[in-house]
């Protein structure tokens, strides 16, 4: 079974100081491993960072090839006691890494092929606590760092269990990290057999703009970033780096920055409220008018994100920290759909083993195990929700059934058995009177949720229909389906009101916000987008595969979604900033989420056949 355990980053750390003393660099390639495969271009990188640091930009090189975990660790000790308050500091590695979701790890030459998760983290070094918390504790004016560890993965043996994704690095006031490549994406080490260039395709973007020490960091790296997804794009391969900054588009090695005059409207606004002296106005409102003139340009991310967090975003916004504190462990076979209950005191899974539970959550995070099976669906169940009285459930399957539930088990109290295709969704109304169910036959259909009556048939999509969801009050309907549309509806008529949006790709899922005011679609092209009454649209970007679903926090103020990238994220309902990550989502990835009804929880389903319950912690008034 293919293991991803590979740390995908380069990080580049700053934190900037005022008087600057001598500046210091420690370079490591290491390509010539003892078990692990060989790399090619890693001493070749260590070559080009020493030239372009020691003869461009005036840094005390130490350079290191190949060294063992011992050799590595002494070089460093002896590195971390050069420095000097006020030092700029570089660090540069490039080799193999790997991550526990929690750290990210440095391979060294001596690293094992084999080994259990525990043992590894002994046997290879801590990025976080070993290098980079030690040079700041030595209080540098400037902390630079490069890890490029994701040329090819070292553990592809079926060996490993780790399985966790990315850990991502802290961003502070004063860093800059970006990745060689996106979550779960390879950064190349060459396009083929017959490239000859010493460097990576990341290294080989970044020395000449690294080496110019008047060309703007930030410039540097976004300029970078297109050429690396250019290069890589051009043999059929996605690569693009991932930059995350809280650093001043005017910092640049050379004290004095080049302008360029060339530069395109949005980058000259852009330079000028970045600027450390700007302060015209304060700073949440110049992020908000910047996005309001160039909603998507090139640092709209930026932006966003500086909005949606303090001291711009609102107390509600304050998003400390989203943690893992439980398993459901029971299914047998990949999850598929998840619901929490009505009180939040139950959670539902759909499975591909046939069967769909429910489990006790309790009120608090030491509280949960199962309660109760579902059996009787002939294929797999791809979802099940709550009724609003939590005394029913409702499932789909591909066995092309929908089903009704008493929460307290036993054979199905209704079989809604029309559907001429997999049935790919069900819900029950607000009001419990009628439920929803949506087919690869193409229609939508609604049932009297007591009788089993079809009451109200919905058509006119071309392609399968993946969900079909009430509003508040009952009165409409969205749709979502394989032709790429989604579809408003009356409830009470089945006419078709609107198509919200339509797209080349499939729409996965489609739900109304809380108050029924926007309308929330996942789409197979790796965008989430929030749709209001009149039309404009809110993009959230950043993930590198098709979404499974998204959903609004009950107070509308969140979105979660999920996707086959192996990640969930949270965003700001808002301004469509990314907020946070649910990191430890297996390697097969996750197939739904939900939050709980005080917005404080969550419950995401595994491909990989678990459910994971997980804590929103939030910050202090």
């Amino acid at each position: 079974m293919f293991r991803w355990i590979l740390v995908c980053l380069v990080g580049l750390c700053l934190a900037l100081g005022a008087d600057a003393k001598t500046k210091r660099a420690l370079i490591v390639g290491v390509g010539d491993y003892e078990q692990l495969p060989d790399l090619q271009k890693t001493t070749g990188d260590a070559t080009g960072y020493s030239e372009a640091f020691g003869d461009a930009l005036g840094f005390e090189v130490t350079r290191l090839i190949d060294p063992g975990t011992i050799e590595f660790l002494e070089a460093l000790d002896g590195f971390l006691q050069s420095i000097e308050p006020g030092d700029e500091v570089a660090f540069i590695f490039s080799g193999h890494g790997w991550s526990d979701g929690a750290d990210n790890f440095l391979a060294l030459t001596d690293a094992p092929l084999e080994s259990s998760e525990f043992a590894l983290r002994r046997q290879t070094v801590s990025l976080s606590n070993d290098v980079l918390a030690e040079i700041k504790a030595r209080k540098p004016g400037l902390l630079f760092a490069i890890v490029d560890a994701c040329r090819d993965n070292p553990f592809d043996t079926g060996t490993r269990s780790v399985t966790r994704g990315l850990s991502r690095l802290e961003i502070v006031p004063g860093t800059l990290v970006v990745y060689a490549a996106g979550t779960r994406q390879k950064a190349l080490d060459r396009l083929g057999p017959e490239d000859e260039s010493p460097y990576s395709v990341f290294t080989r973007s970044l020395l000449p703009r690294l080496s110019d020490p008047a060309n703007p960091l930030l410039r540097s790296v976004d300029e970078t970033r297109t050429e690396v997804a250019t290069l890589a794009s051009s043999i059929n391969h996605e690569q693009r780096p991932a930059i995350y900054s809280d650093v001043s588009l005017d910092y640049c090695f050379a004290g004095a920055c080049r302008v360029e005059t060339g530069m395109d409207q949005e980058t000259t606004d852009w330079v000028e409220i970045s600027s450390a002296g700007y302060t015209a106005v304060d700073p949440c409102t110049k992020y908000a008018r910047h996005l309001e003139h160039y909603p998507n340009g090139k640092f709209a991310d930026v932006a966003r994100r500086n909005l949606a967090n303090p001291p711009c975003a609102r107390t509600r916004l304050k998003l400390k920290d989203v943690s893992h504190f439980g398993d459901l462990n029971g299914h047998s076979d990949e999850i598929y759909g998840v619901d929490y209950s009505p009180s939040g005191r139950f959670v539902a899974s759909a499975s591909a083993d046939n069967t769909a539970r429910l489990w006790i959550v309790g009120m608090s995070a030491d509280l949960f195990g199962e309660t109760t099976e579902f059996t009787g669906h002939t294929a797999p169940v791809l979802t099940v929700r709550f009724s609003p009285d939590e005394e029913r459930l409702i499932t789909a399957s591909e066995d092309g059934t929908a089903r009704i539930w008493s929460a307290i088990g036993g054979e199905a109290r209704l079989v809604l058995d029309g559907h001429q295709d997999v049935v790919s969704y069900a819900e029950y109304s607000p009001f419990g009177d009628r439920v929803i169910t949506a087919s690869y036959d193409e229609t939508a259909r609604i049932w009297d949720s007591r009788t089993g009556e079809e009451m109200l048939r919905l058509t006119g999509h071309s392609g399968a229909v993946r969900s079909a969801r009430f509003n508040f009050d009952a009165s409409r309907i969205v749709t979502a389906s394989n032709d790429g549309t989604v579809r408003l509806w009356n409830a009470e008529t089945g006419e078709q009101l609107r198509m919200v949006e339509s797209s080349a790709v499939p729409a996965t899922y489609a739900t109304f916000s809380p108050d029924g005011e926007r309308i929330l679609v996942a789409s197979a092209d790796k965008v989430a987008r929030i749709w209001s009454a009149g039309g404009e649209v809110l993009e959230l970007t950043g993930h590198d595969a098709p979404l499974w679903n998204a959903a609004f926090s009950t107070d509308g103020e969140f979105v979660a979604t999920s996707a086959m990238d192996l990640s969930g994220r949270i965003w700001d309902a808002e301004t469509g900033a990314f907020l946070a990550g649910v990191q430890d989502l297996s390697m097969f990835g996750a197939n739904w989420i939900e939050f709980a009804p005080d917005g404080k929880r969550l419950v995401v389903s595994m491909k990989g056949g678990a459910v994971q319950l997980w804590q929103l912690t939030f910050g202090a008034d």
